[in-house]
């Protein structure tokens, strides 16, 4: 019951800061404030027809069994206040925050299936259409065709995390997370990013957004043929929906 008490309390102030995006799909948000309200009030019946039961049942304990039962739920109660208050603490002193630079590391980065297609990409529109496109969409391009010359010309203006490349120290990952359901399942896409000694301009895990565009890999950088050269990159706020769906 206090698992679920709290369970319920936390996704209920996580919905009214609006950070249920962090931690599950956009689309489950509702659901998840409606089934949180409901355990609450499941829970509060509860407690209250158990104490009406316990007065029902202390005229006829000893009074012995009776102290004995109370030392007991004391006990059990100290217990469970500690546990709520440890809990409490946990999400005070540690705020919702994103995956990081460390969960991309843990996971294959470019997935199949969590790349898709990018969409209105359809030869009509004109180079500003390139300006609108995610780091998922530039990582499903780079997948599909990593020819130079297709890039020439083509604007990159996309927000992502700062993460590092293990094959080069002048190159450095633009990141987002795509999630199906939760960020449990969530998985990385990244677009690489040449900038010699990027360490002293831009910090790991750090928001930014990139403004620049592709052009073939120097020399010595082995993981893509292009790279995202930046003319200019700024410091972002974490989006309100963080992950891409």
């Amino acid at each position: 019951m206090i698992a679920i008490a709290v369970l319920a309390s936390v996704s209920l102030w996580l919905g009214a800061e609006g950070r249920l995006g962090f931690y599950i799909h956009p689309r489950y948000n509702l659901f998840t404030i409606v089934m949180a309200s409901i355990a609450i009030v499941l829970l509060m019946i509860a407690v209250a027809t158990r104490q009406n039961r316990h007065h029902g049942h202390e005229h006829t304990q000893s009074q012995g069994r009776r102290r004995s039962r109370e030392r007991r739920l004391a006990r059990g109660e100290t217990v469970s206040l500690g546990f709520i208050a440890c809990v409490a603490a946990t999400v005070l002193a540690l705020p919702p925050a994103t995956l990081s630079s460390a969960t991309a590391d843990n996971r294959s980065s470019n997935a199949v299936d969590a790349l898709g297609s990018p969409e209105g990409l359809d030869g009509e529109g004109g180079l500003e259409i390139y300006e609108t496109l995610t780091v998922r969409d530039w990582a499903s391009l780079l997948s599909q065709n990593q020819n130079p010359s297709y890039y020439r010309g083509k604007p990159v203006n996309t927000v992502g995390v700062v993460t590092a490349s293990e094959d080069s120290p002048d190159v450095f990952f633009l990141t987002r997370f795509v999630v199906t359901c939760c960020a449990v399942d969530a998985q990385p896409v990244s677009i690489p990013v040449y900038m010699p000694d990027w360490q002293g301009e831009v910090q790991l895990d750090s928001w930014v957004r990139i403004e620049g565009g592709f052009q073939p890999a120097p020399s010595g950088v082995t993981n893509s043929p292009v790279v995202i050269v930046p003319l200019s990159i700024t410091d972002e706020e974490v989006p309100n929906e963080p992950y891409l769906f």
